[in-house]
């Protein structure tokens, strides 16, 4: 058998092995609103609307991306084997051991030497820096990006070695797909001219071949600013302060990178407000020693490699996003990071090979038990924040998501010593306040909810969330006024869709005002979606029964039922409707239908007490 097939199903082994482990994990956070709530991925029919619409990504429009090719993953997955999770995280490894192999086959067309390009494979296949990339399936755009990223690079390097525009023309198909997948591919302007330097080709003489490569990333940033519809790069801080703290983000992933033992989900870093920092300081001067010694002393390879990885960690550098550092960032980077771990261990086999064998065989092993050893951390949110809130004391998010878990679990002391962590660390934050506020009215103590819900309204009047729970406490204590109050405040600063005109409409049938109930309940109806539509048709039937307008009431219960045949409140209040006009057989038949539905035991008991007295004879 050919020793390159050979070679390449090794890496494609080892790629494999260290995540066997992860197969039963769950989902994790940005996979719920893009994966596992995403109703855009459950047919293959929408592919055709990943290429046109942004907001198919999330089932939250405000998460809007342009990443269609990823989507079509999403919903292959989905078409496999639905929502169950062993096969997002199948799919991530495949991923993962092809772009290995896809690195195995570009280190050793651009280098010619097999065995660096066996070695970096191998290493980069079993990195535990890398199993954030694996693991997280949302990271699936970070593997896929990869994978197309370096299949260009590949195919590039073929056309400048054999001159056969084939290899150019996958070349650029490859790159239209990496950009399909994430935007960090708009780099390949850089690394193409790179991979040239690197074969020795005059860079300014080929201007010609890389226009194609840029003018397909202008196309990517057009087409996103058209379907994403908001500016690419609007800053979430100061770009001086972007560039302070990745300074110091810099020096973190090479650490990161030299000794991947320490990792979370998120890492204790914190943003660098001036340039005169002690850290930021230093991170200048090591960048700029590293620099220094690499072009001056460093090899070719290690000059190749030092670009890479500036290049690729480029748009994560200058342009801010809420996160300030992760993992998942450096999987690209880490190609370089690998190549150059082989380069030492080939130098090192040219004076002691048996010395090199050992110490690549020794890293192999330790890298892949670090990386086993760190999978099961994302076997489920409590795991995983868990470890991320030990490892992080100081970080805020840790503490709100392991929070979060604890509720899931019911774990509900330690989830509320967790949200008062979270407190502790940013005494006004919304999320920490809401969540708490909910925990303490699942757990009835509603002086200490709304204590927490006005601590939030004194800072933000306009918090449309601690208005709302307010108004959801003082209906549970029957409280009518002052939820109705609570409302009214809601529709100040926000539309909720109707809910908030439904809810007062309810208040209103409560202290015996249908007439402006029905009008609550009007209004509610012009804007509702969904299974609110249901609800309130029923709701609103029941006022225009109180009117005694039953032809109405009949009609919205009618409507009611035509939307959402088992809704078992409208056939309840249906058989009451038939009943009271005594339209008995009806009556039965509406009844009977709440018995067939049975989702609600108390109004089958009620149904069927209902018929007996309607058909005593029905019971004998």
């Amino acid at each position: 058998m050919n020793r390159l097939v050979v070679q390449a199903a090794c890496v494609f082994a080892l790629a494999c092995i260290p995540y066997i482990n992860t197969l039963d994990n769950s989902f994790h956070y940005d996979d719920f609103h893009s994966v596992v709530n995403n109703p855009h991925i459950r047919a293959l029919g929408n592919i055709a609307d990943f290429f046109i619409d942004a907001e198919a990504f999330s089932v939250r429009r405000e998460n809007a991306m342009y990443r269609p090719l990823l989507l079509v993953t999403y919903a292959v997955n989905y078409a496999i084997g639905g929502a169950e999770p062993a096969g997002y995280h199948l799919a991530n490894i495949l991923i993962h051991a092809a772009n290995a192999v896809l690195i195995y086959l570009f280190l050793g067309q651009l280098s010619g030497n097999v065995r660096l390009a066996l070695c970096s494979a191998i290493f980069f296949a079993v990195n535990p820096l890398n199993s954030e990339a694996v693991n997280y399936v949302s990271s699936r755009s970070e593997l896929l990006m990869s994978g197309f990223f370096i299949l260009t690079c590949l195919a590039y390097v073929r056309f400048v070695r054999t001159g056969e525009w084939g290899w150019y023309g996958l070349a650029l198909a490859s790159t239209a797909l990496a950009l399909m997948s994430k935007s960090v591919a708009v780099v390949l302007v850089g690394i193409i001219p790179l991979c040239d330097w690197f074969l020795h080709r005059p860079v300014c003489r080929r201007w010609r071949y890389y226009l194609p490569f840029a003018a397909l990333s202008a196309l990517y940033v057009l087409i996103v600013q058209q379907y994403v519809g908001k500016a690419i790069g609007a800053p979430v801080r100061p770009l001086d302060v972007q560039l302070w703290t990745q300074l110091k983000a810099l020096v973190h992933y090479v650490q990161m990178g030299s000794m991947p033992v320490h990792l979370s989900v998120e890492h204790q870093f914190f943003p660098a407000q001036s340039p005169v920092e002690m850290a930021v300081l230093g991170a200048v001067f090591f960048i700029l020693s590293f620099v220094a010694l690499i072009v001056w002393q460093g090899a070719r390879h290690l000059r190749f490699a030092t670009a890479w990885i500036g290049l690729t960690l480029l748009p994560t550098l200058v342009v801010p996003l809420i996160v300030l550092v992760n993992e998942h960032r450096l999987y690209l980077a880490s190609v370089a990071g690998a190549w150059m771990a082989g380069w030492c261990i080939v130098y090192m086999a040219r004076r002691r090979r048996g010395v090199a064998l050992v110490v690549a065989a020794v890293y192999t092993i330790v890298t892949m038990s670090l990386t086993w050893q760190r999978n099961p951390t994302w076997a489920d949110e409590l795991s995983l924040w868990s470890d991320a809130a030990a490892k992080g004391p100081l970080m805020l998010k840790p503490r709100l998501r392991l929070a979060d878990a604890l509720v899931k679990q019911q774990r509900l002391p330690e989830a509320e010593a967790a949200y008062l962590a979270a407190l502790a660390l940013r005494p006004q934050h919304v999320a920490a306040r809401t969540n708490l506020g909910r925990l303490y009215m699942q757990l009835g103590r509603y002086a200490q909810a709304e204590e927490q819900f006005f601590a939030l309204l004194a800072v933000s009047p306009d918090a449309v969330a601690a208005q709302l729970n307010l108004a959801e406490i003082a209906l549970r204590q029957s409280r009518w006024e002052a939820a109705a109050s609570h409302y009214h405040n809601v529709l100040q600063y926000d539309d909720t869709g109707g809910v908030a005109q439904g809810k007062l409409g309810y208040i209103a049938s409560q202290l015996g005002a249908p007439a402006a109930a029905l009008q609550y309940y009007n209004e509610a109806l012009e804007l509702v979606r969904g299974r609110d539509v249901v609800r309130f048709l029923v709701h609103r039937g029941t006022v225009l029964k109180q009117l005694e307008r039953l032809q109405e009431a009949e009609a919205d219960y009618r409507r009611a039922l035509k939307l959402d045949p088992a809704f078992v409140d409208a056939w309840y209040n249906l058989g009451n409707l038939y009943r009271d006009s005594r339209r008995l057989e009806r009556a039965i038949n509406a009844y009977e239908r709440v018995i067939e539905i049975d989702t609600d035991l108390e109004l089958a008991r009620r149904a069927s007490q209902q018929i007996q007295d309607l058909n005593p004879q029905s019971h004998q």
